[in-house]
């Protein structure tokens, strides 16, 4: 029987064989969390330099139980599993940083405040690195289009929030780019999924009626946002 100090003596010598972001991220994790906020406060000019603190430090210390525990076992789950009654879980691929996030921004009754930082870094305008709370709405949609589908895999991300600066720009280049877009106000995502077809994924997301929803065949996404529902 391994008593408390052993385990965690053992529990802090897996972390240190993770890999290195994972060992950055249990180090950046002595910092003081905060409570769970009932909606998002986060400074909009302040972004989180690494992606999923609490998720890689989770998986980290499950791992390491495990192995003490029942080393026979496999702890990795499937993405679609889903959690706890009332969870929300959402996983992200930026297509324009490489980055990867797996966040439950909400767990039981209480929003997590530090997922939703994960998120709103991940989803930041990739040109300026300006940094912008998401909709709560739109995650909520989100995680519905997702069940919905069926998909196995993480949402890519083509475009997030949008800086005035860049909409700007975007706009003067393109007729397809709304001046008061809703990217502005971190309400409209354009989205693909790997192992779902674009067509199903404008239909689906048509038929849950929770906003706009438009498809751009020739770039290979679909745009859904909170506002008024309509189609193109």
């Amino acid at each position: 029987m391994l008593c408390q100090g052993q385990i965690n003596f053992a529990m802090q010598r897996h972390l240190c064989k993770l890999s290195p972001i994972t060992s950055i991220t249990a180090k950046r994790m002595m910092a003081s969390q905060g409570p769970f906020a009932a909606t998002q406060t986060e400074d909009p000019t302040v972004s989180s330099p690494l992606l999923g603190r609490r998720r890689l430090l989770g998986l980290g210390l499950a791992a390491a139980a495990s192995s003490l525990i029942a080393p026979g076992l496999s702890g990795g789950a499937a993405f679609a599993s889903q959690g706890p009654a009332g969870d929300r879980m959402l996983a992200f691929y930026n297509t324009h940083t490489d980055e990867k996030l797996k966040a439950t921004y909400f767990r039981g009754s209480n929003l997590d405040k530090g997922a939703l930082k994960d998120i709103n870094h991940i989803l930041r305008d990739h040109r300026t690195g300006d940094v912008f709370p998401i909709d709560l709405q739109l995650l909520d949609l989100l995680t519905e289009l997702h069940r919905k589908t069926g998909s196995k895999e993480p949402f890519q991300i083509i475009s997030g929030y949008r800086s005035p600066k860049t909409n700007t720009m975007l706009n003067a280049g393109s007729s397809g780019v709304a001046k008061r877009s809703m990217h502005l106000d971190g309400k409209a995502i354009d989205i693909r999924l790997a192992d779902v077809k674009l067509k199903t994924l404008r239909d689906t997301a048509i038929a849950m009626k929770r906003g706009g929803v438009g498809m751009y065949t020739g770039s290979n996404f679909v745009h859904v946002d909170t506002g008024r529902v309509r189609t193109w």
